[in-house]
């Protein structure tokens, strides 16, 4: 009889630890990416943020059409162009040696880059096509 009671209790201990386990779970598939915008529509304006000794630089700017400012204490201050600046799709690279910084713009489309000098956008001069 105290045998029977032990697997009883056995038995009944066993099926509270499998329920407290819940069920085995299905390893997961990968998941599609969703859209970021439910409207389909892209983010158009970036940042960029580069720490430079013990401040910062940041630049935010306008990916569809390269337009951009500087962060200048609690404003921003339009960085002017040296030439108007087709539409593309643009990114903005900023690179430091903990004292100066410097800034340099693609556009991702058409490879044609400016870096950033004296506070302004120079287009850089885009190498001579030696097959003609």
């Amino acid at each position: 009889m105290h045998h029977t009671f032990l697997i009883g209790l056995l038995v009944l201990l066993g099926i509270a630890c499998a329920c407290a386990i819940g069920p085995v779970q299905q390893p997961a598939f990968a998941q599609k990416k969703t859209d970021p915008q439910p409207d389909g529509k892209r983010k158009d304006y970036e940042l960029r943020i580069i720490r430079v000794g013990n401040t910062f630089q940041g630049v935010r700017f306008k990916v569809s059409s390269g337009e951009s400012w500087v962060m200048e204490g609690d404003k921003y201050e339009k960085i002017p162009e040296a030439a108007p600046v087709p539409a593309g799709e643009y990114d903005i690279t900023l690179v430091t040696d903990d004292t100066n910084w410097m800034a340099f713009r693609i556009d991702r489309l058409s490879g044609a880059t400016w870096q950033l000098r004296n506070n302004k956008w120079m287009k850089v001069k885009e190498p001579e096509d030696k097959t003609k």
